[in-house]
This record gives C-alpha cells, structure tokens and sequence, in this order.
C-alpha cells in the first residue's frame, strides 16, 4: 500500500453485516482501508470512474466542466480533455477514457487513448448521446436519434454502441419505449428499461445477439452496474432504495442491502459492491462482500460522500469534507 502515499489510515476490526439483514445481524471480520484524496482543486470535482490505477472524473477548474485523471500507481494528476465546451460522464477500460461532450452544441461521445495521447471521436449523430460506459473494446450508451417529441417530453430513447477494433456502430436496444444507463462488462450490456410501465432491468449478449430481462419485479429497479457475471441495482420493491443483485451464471436474484435507508450509487468490481448509503443521517460509502456475505463501511466522514465507483480493491467517490466537491478514494483489503 506504500505506493497510494495514503494520508489517512483507517484500520477497522470491522462489524460487518449480513446483506439480507443489513443491519440487524453482526459477525466481525478484520477490514482494512487506506484513504487519500486524489483531487482537492478548490473547484469541484464530479462523476469518478477507475480502471486499475487510474481514476478520471469531470472537473470544474476551469470555469467549465473538463475530463481529468489521476494515475495512483505515480501519484500524477494530469488533464485529459479541456475543450471550452462542456466534457461530463466519463468512463475508463484500461487505457481508454469516454465521456459525453458538447463541443459540436449538441451531445456526443468522444474518447482517449491514453497509450497514445489520441482524442478521437465515437458518435457525433444529431441527436444526442448521454451516459456512455466502456468495457474493453465496446462503448455503449443512451442514444435519442429515434427519439419522439410530445409537447413538452420526449420519448424512445434508445441503447447503441460502438466496436473501437472495427470502428462499427451498432444498435443494441430500440424498443419503441424509454431505455436509460447502459452499462457493459465483458460481452453484456445491461441497463433500465420502461418498457412494462415501469423501471426494470434488462441486459443484452453482444455474442449472441440476445436480449433478455434481468429483474422485473413490479416496482422500480434503476441504474444497474455489471461485473464479470453479477449485476447490481437500486431497487424500491420494499418501498425503500436497497441494493438487489442477481447472478447471470445462476439466473438467482439475491438482497444485497435491504437496511430500512436509503442506498444510491451503485458500483461493482468481482466479488465487492459499494453505494452511497444514507442509514447515519447523511451520505456516506458502504461497500458488501460477495465472496464472504460480509457488509462494511468504507467511509463514514461527517460530510457527504457520494457516488462512488470500485475497480479490484479501489473505491473512488465525490466527498464534501473540504466544503466543495472532491475526489477521494480508498484501498481495501480483507483477512483470510
């Protein structure tokens, strides 16, 4: 851990908390998280995204909303977009960094190699192109071009992606209703789908061709995130904001936190799950063994922590504690 140049060092010999109980039923394990701040520019600093040691996120320093980085392997902050129109939303696999521009006065999705110091374009259609992930080769995100305009809303807002290898775009979801935040690992694609009158959960097997429904659960299930074969998301069946997961391998749905507060933000990365969670009376970053069956806080400073976003061990997030927004992050490790 020598390497992260951790400013904080919170050792817990943790109360973690079975997810299904979620704050009722104890065991104790030994947790470990070393914190740091990544970036405390006096502007705020929005949206995290991590791939191994390097974080991005939209940055206010400017005047203007910018994409930066930070490599936590060489404790480098370094910019990566500053175009004078507005860079938001990015994601990060491996070396390369996507995001929503607006450059051209609408919303596109450009991208960066960091391997060659390249900017380059992924979708620049009329229409406008919101919250793009990434997942090796495969960008995906919400597209309008089939959109419907009705008076004062719009409607059918669809899933394309595109294939960085063979510069191919593609369509993945185009049901005639409304499809919100993709999200990719590995071949699926997943996302929320209002096509049955209400939020639920869909994925896609780009080496199949296939669609298929994730949860359908007849309440609201939103903004899923997808590691390897687990999905996870917010979901209100309880008439509550909790944590749902489910296993593609199994086709099991599981709780993951069912605590009777509210749980935002989801982000997943193999067996480790993390949320913005608001049980102590404001926002803070609670993260859930997989592997183990074990809940635990990641951080839990008086100020607001929100949105946070895991790669291996690595939890990322926006925090308060120094009156604007900031990026903060945190390596955990666990006993045997």
């Amino acid at each position: 851990m020598n390497k992260y140049k951790a400013f904080f060092l919170l050792l817990i010999a943790a109360v973690a908390l079975v997810a299904t109980s979620c704050g009722q039923s104890a065991i104790v394990t030994n947790y470990v998280a070393e914190e740091l701040p990544i970036c405390r520019d006096p502007a705020d600093q929005l949206d995290p995204a991590i791939s191994g040691d390097i974080v991005v996120w939209t940055d206010e320093r400017n005047g203007n909303k910018d994409i930066y980085g930070y490599n936590l392997a060489t404790d480098t902050e370094f910019a990566i977009c500053t175009d004078p129109a507005d860079q938001l939303d990015p994601a990060i696999s491996g070396d390369i960094v996507v995001w929503r521009d607006e450059r051209n006065g609408n919303k596109d999705i450009y991208g960066y190699s960091l391997a060659t110091d390249t900017e380059f374009t992924i979708c620049t259609d009329p229409a406008d192109q919101l919250y793009p992930a990434i997942s090796g080769d495969i960008v995906v995100w919400r597209d309008d071009r089939n959109g419907i305009s009705r008076g004062q809303t719009f409607s059918n807002r669809d899933i394309y992606g595109y294939n960085l290898v063979t510069d191919t775009e593609f369509p993945i979801c185009t049901d005639p209703d409304e499809q919100w935040y993709p999200t990719i690992s590995g071949e699926i694609v997943v996302w929320h789908d209002w096509r049955n009158g209400g939020e639920d959960i869909y994925g896609y097997d780009l080496s199949t061709d296939t669609e298929f429904p994730i949860s359908v659960y007849p309440s609201h299930q939103w903004s899923p995130a997808i590691s390897g074969d687990i999905v996870a998301w917010r979901d209100y069946r309880n008439g509550n904001n909790d944590i749902y997961g489910y296993s593609l391998a199994t086709d099991t749905e599981f709780a993951i936190c069912t605590h009777t507060a509210a749980e935002y933000s989801v982000s997943i990365s193999g067996n480790t799950v993390t949320w913005e969670d608001w049980r102590n009376g404001g926002e803070d970053i609670y993260g859930y063994n997989l592997a183990s069956d074990e809940e635990f806080a990641i951080c839990t400073n008086g100020a607001a922590q929100v949105n946070p976003a895991i790669s291996g061990d690595f939890v990322v997030w926006v925090d308060n504690r120094n009156g604007s927004e900031d990026i903060y992050g945190a390596q955990l490790s666990f006993s045997k």
